[in-house]
């Protein structure tokens, strides 16, 4: 069984034991189940995989926000309680009471920051690490940095209230280094997608 996360930039693939990321189609010979956020990149998949299984129209999932996108959606259904960061094109920051979805905000993600920077000026680059936030920045480095960062890490901690912080996505890892309270799990939608299987098989 393979498992497959249709995202705007890349496809993720879960074979059972690691997850990688390709922008190319690839054909399987495994039963396929997925879930998709770009439309047009899903009709490209199915053109190679005609046999795959959308999960969208299969999950069960608690909340009242209008629109919650596919990939939110699974990366929260396996998290009963804590906070879920996703953090790649954008960050997606979603909160979860008891195995329900209370809601959740979107931001930009990193590489945002870094090209919304480059429209101001083409001085403003900026390379991020984890921010000292006792010590003020004494360089545009360091200030592009800790807007951006600091941003981030204040809307997070404010959504959060103590509970624990769950990371994914590509910056996911770098992300989860700003906090305590914090667990990076690359294979956190393909947890949810695995659920949502075995809520089907039980029907």
């Amino acid at each position: 069984m393979v498992l497959v996360d249709i995202g705007n930039t890349n496809f993720h693939i879960f074979d059972g034991k690691k997850v990688t990321h390709t922008k190319r189609i690839v054909s399987f010979k495994d039963d396929v189940y997925y879930i998709s956020v770009n439309k047009i990149k899903e009709e490209e998949f199915l053109s190679k995989n005609p046999g795959a299984v959308n999960l969208k129209e299969f999950v069960r999932f608690e909340t009242s926000y209008k629109g919650l996108g596919i990939d939110r959606i699974m990366a929260c259904k396996s998290v009963k309680e804590g906070v879920v960061v996703d953090a790649g094109s954008a960050i997606t920051i979603d909160v979860m009471e008891n195995g329900v979805h209370l809601g959740g905000v979107i931001m930009p993600g990193l590489f945002s920051f870094k090209k919304a920077f480059g429209t101001i000026s083409e001085v403003l680059k900026v390379e991020f690490f984890l921010i000292d936030e006792k010590k003020l920045p004494n360089s545009t480095n360091e200030a592009l940095n800790y807007g951006s960062l600091g941003a981030v890490k204040c809307l997070i901690e404010k959504l959060s209230k103590g509970k624990k912080i769950f990371f994914t996505g590509s910056d996911g890892k770098f992300l989860s280094e700003m906090f305590n309270n914090s667990e990076f799990v690359e294979d956190l939608v393909f947890r949810g997608m695995l659920k949502t299987i075995n809520e089907m098989e039980r029907k």
